[in-house]
């Protein structure tokens, strides 16, 4: 199914105003220098910057895609050279990102407990 340019904008804006929301969260929550990245073209390094090592993706789509995100997620991490990273994904329904979705794989939440430990 072909998505109409009117589609592709409503989409595009969806995860414009989802983006912004989780840097006004961050910034509220002690992250004061998280920001929305410029598009970057075919070497993405992720949605939002601001948290050195770290890339963050931001989702807000009706079907989730864990496999998806994470493989995007491993894409920009790498494009990055970035040490970490989380696919932060819009809970349906909510507009607290508190709440909201932080996806990662197992390896990087447990280098991320190592490195708390410390």
């Amino acid at each position: 199914m072909t998505r109409t340019a009117a589609q592709m904008r409503a989409a595009k804006r969806k995860g414009a105003d989802a983006e912004q929301a989780v840097v006004d969260w961050f910034r509220t929550h002690g992250r004061p220098h998280v920001e929305r990245r410029r598009l970057t073209g075919t070497a993405d390094k992720g949605d939002l910057a601001g948290i050195p090592g770290c890339v963050i993706e931001v989702k807000n789509e009706a079907r989730i895609d864990l496999p998806g995100y994470l493989r995007e997620l491993a894409a920009e991490q790498a494009n990055a050279k970035a040490d970490t990273g989380v696919v932060i994904v819009k809970r349906r329904g909510s507009t607290d990102v508190g709440g909201w979705y932080a996806v990662l794989t197992v390896e990087a939440w447990q280098a991320l407990m190592v490195e708390a430990e410390r």
